[in-house]
């Protein structure tokens, strides 16, 4: 092969690469004369596997959910007979201690303490010679003393007469020290671990992007400048519940529920300090293509899955986000409003979290409703 035959083929590679990116497609939009955006045809006609399918443009075509996405997603998930080895009480207690911040864990540990105190002074409370061989020490005294005893200050006051005493003294040195390294691990273990203040958009969107239908998510790092997230990486699927029907269970309908990844245009970012919009284009590649949401053939799609991961700056440890939407919070016919703006002066990105779920009415191609199968004067395309 010679070298001009080469670079020819490499010439056209590239040409190839650049008609299929958004530097490509922006330079078209830049004409004014493009009908990208704006195409002159309102109905198209496409061949899928052998079956007719008719895009139409649309506006406005489904409305935001009256309850909010929260409320329709709250269930709770019970599992039956199930064999856990070992202890599974204390595997409980460690995440529901994990489950509060700092604070709050502050405060249990300070009621615990106090309480612990105060049943050990009441113990020695009912002793007639109390704790250190005087009966007329009163609960106050003990309590003081059960405090220097279990905080280890033992100021020379107080000490213990006798055997039950000293192995009160005892228990309650071993309480002290428990409670204390549970509350010292779980805070270290909060500070050191690394995390991330990630907000989803309360929908998606769908609409005409570059000429294209398109399904639009917004995340955003809330944080910001102030806890930077590198390396971010996202992942969007689709989950149904698929019916088929089994020779070996004759007619009965069977069921099953498959996750099926959908192809973003952009999964990562080296820099995620601010608003991400997330973009899947339904076109030939997309297990979408071709389907109106409320008409799913053969099965019901019961979700999208969207999963975030990044690496935190300060710690170098991985942060994880995910959140769940569902059919209606698909707005179709909607596109995102702008909320970002550029201060030239003070040189600073500005993102308005209030705009971060508004949309606006935006025209999309939308497949027509089977019935209605008349291309008319469509363009028809394979």
């Amino acid at each position: 092969m010679s070298r001009r035959t080469s670079m020819i083929d490499a010439m056209k590679l590239r040409s190839t690469r650049n008609m299929e990116s958004f530097l490509h497609s922006a330079s078209e939009l830049s004409n004014h004369d493009n009908d990208i955006e704006k195409p002159a045809e309102k109905k198209r006609c496409v061949d899928i596997d052998g079956h007719k399918v008719i895009f139409t443009l649309v506006k406005n075509e489904t409305q935001r959910p009256k309850a909010s996405r929260k409320e329709r997603q709250e269930f709770e998930i019970t599992n039956k007979n199930v064999k856990l080895p070992g202890n599974c009480h204390e595997r409980k207690i460690r995440r529901f201690l994990l489950t509060f911040d700092i604070p709050a864990l502050t405060v249990m540990y300070l009621v615990s303490f106090v309480v612990m105190n105060a049943c050990f002074a009441g113990l020695w409370s009912i002793e007639s010679d109390g704790c250190c061989g005087d009966g007329s020490m009163t609960f106050w005294q003990h309590f003081d003393f059960a405090v220097q005893t279990s905080s280890t200050i033992g100021y020379g006051g107080y000490w213990p007469r006798g055997y039950w005493n000293n192995t009160l003294v005892v228990l309650l040195t071993a309480f002290s020290i428990l409670f204390s390294t549970v509350y010292a691990g779980l805070v270290f273990f909060k500070f050191i671990t690394p995390e991330a203040n990630i907000e989803f958009s309360e929908v998606m969107t769908l609409s005409n992007v570059m000429g294209q239908s398109c399904i639009e998510i917004r995340v955003g790092n809330v944080d910001a400048s102030s806890n930077k997230l590198i390396n971010a990486e996202a992942s969007l699927t689709v989950v149904s519940h698929q019916e088929y029907q089994s020779e070996d269970e004759g007619d009965k309908v069977l069921k099953i529920s498959q996750p099926e990844d959908l192809k973003l245009a952009v999964t990562s970012q080296h820099l995620f300090f601010g608003v991400w919009t997330l973009r899947h284009f339904i076109d030939e590649t997309s297990p979408l293509y071709g389907f109106r949401f409320d008409e799913f053939p053969g099965s019901t799609i019961i979700g999208f899955q969207l999963n975030i991961k990044a690496i935190q700056s300060l710690t170098k440890g991985e942060v994880y986000a995910q959140t769940r939407y569902q059919v209606e919070d698909l707005l179709v016919g909607h596109a995102f409003e702008d909320q970002a703006i550029w201060e030239t002066a003070i040189q600073t990105a500005v993102f308005d979290y209030d705009k971060m779920s508004s949309t606006r009415p935006s025209f999309v191609w939308y497949p027509q409703k089977k019935d209605i199968l008349d291309c008319g004067d469509a363009v028809v395309s394979a």
